[in-house]
């Protein structure tokens, strides 16, 4: 999708993803946590351990025994859904159907989604190789920011009802701040795409080019920043895609509506609500039968999205309810095809004559 000259600032980091048939939580669970620390284990087991009683426990399969670790969240894992002074815990033993290492993350993902260019932070450690290793057998080009600190890490646990918890220890993308090297490297962009990337990074970048279309794709972290808000740097943005969870939480909502082009809103079998100023437009999902494998499917939406609206209206100031009405289809239609595929990839885009009819 789109072309080699868009770039992107975000993460990439392998995914250690652990499938399971149960059901996480009484609630359907499409959310990130922060974990404060990862400690290995020696009992073959992935236990997840909340500051108010949380407790899940994976036992691996003997192949995967060396991923064994307690997770230490930073906060309950419902805390987001059920207020921050919840004292509804998630616990329990989840049978393992499914385990895997994979290039993970939001860069890695809309980089190989949109053709582009990732540029991301790593460590000086083996992790860091691990990810510059994996991101050239995905034929990923990339720019790697080398910081003094461990590497990011992250645990995905999917459910066969289509959950999905991604928890990660972040060193690296929480200390990462502009330098002139990273500011250079948008002077041959055409787009920007920032996903998950502090936002006084994305402010610096904004500052230093300011006529790029912007694709911005928020993790919890920069919908929570106090110190550079989201909706201060909202008039710079073309698009803003994020999950309800992150939509709900996201001060200055209004203000935010008012002043990006286009909103995007999934909520995943649930549909997504496009936002367009003060109009608003409900997309329902695509059916798909279970089990399906939901990791990726928001990139997909959001890099189908931003590829289309590029090409009916490349500086996005006009983007009509029509527009986004046929761009969110398309995107619908990807994000479901999405569901069926496991490991790192994507769905060929196949809508150069849809698109070609539609402007026809």
């Amino acid at each position: 999708m789109g072309t080699d000259r868009v770039l992107v600032f975000g993460p990439a980091y392998p995914d250690v993803v652990v499938e399971t048939p149960r059901p996480l939580a009484g609630v359907r669970l499409d959310q990130s946590l922060p974990a404060l620390t990862a400690t290995p284990r020696d009992d073959g087991r992935v236990v997840v351990t909340g500051p108010t009683g949380d407790a899940l426990t994976f036992p691996l399969p003997p192949h995967a025994t060396t991923a064994a670790c307690t997770l230490t969240l930073a906060e309950p894992v419902l805390a987001r859904l059920r207020g921050a002074d919840t004292r509804e815990t998630v616990t329990g033993e989840y049978p393992v159907t499914g385990f895997r290492r994979q290039l993970g993350g939001m860069g890695a993902g809309y980089a190989l989604a949109l053709g582009g260019t990732l540029h991301m932070p790593v460590g000086a450690d083996a992790l860091g190789r691990e990810v510059r290793a994996l991101l050239a057998a995905a034929g990923i080009a990339a720019a790697p920011r080398v910081l003094d600190c461990p590497s990011d890490s992250s645990l995905v646990i999917l459910s066969a009802r289509g959950d999905k918890l991604a928890i990660g220890v972040r060193q690296a993308m929480v200390r990462w701040t502009a330098t002139a090297d990273d500011l250079a490297l948008l002077d041959d962009a055409d787009a920007l795409v920032v996903c998950g990337a502090p936002n006084a990074l994305l402010a610096d970048l904004l500052a230093h080019r300011s006529n790029l279309p912007v694709l911005c794709a928020p993790a919890m972290r920069n919908v929570s920043d106090t110190a550079v808000p989201l909706a201060a740097l909202a008039a710079s943005i073309s698009v803003l895609t994020c999950n309800a969870l992150e939509w709900a939480h996201l001060p200055d909502r209004d203000a935010v509506r008012a002043q990006v082009p286009l909103v995007a809103v999934t909520d995943g079998p649930r549909g997504s609500t496009l936002y367009l100023g003060d109009d608003s437009l409900f997309l329902p999902a695509a059916p798909h039968p279970a089990p399906a494998d939901t990791n990726r499917a928001g990139e997909t939406y959001g890099a189908t999205l931003f590829t289309i609206l590029r090409r009916l209206c490349p500086d996005f100031r006009h983007v009509t309810p029509a527009m986004a009405e046929f761009a969110g289809r398309l995107a619908t239609r990807q994000a479901a095809r999405q569901l069926d595929i496991t490991g790192f990839a994507f769905p060929p885009p196949d809508w150069d004559a849809e698109v070609a009819a539609w402007q026809g």
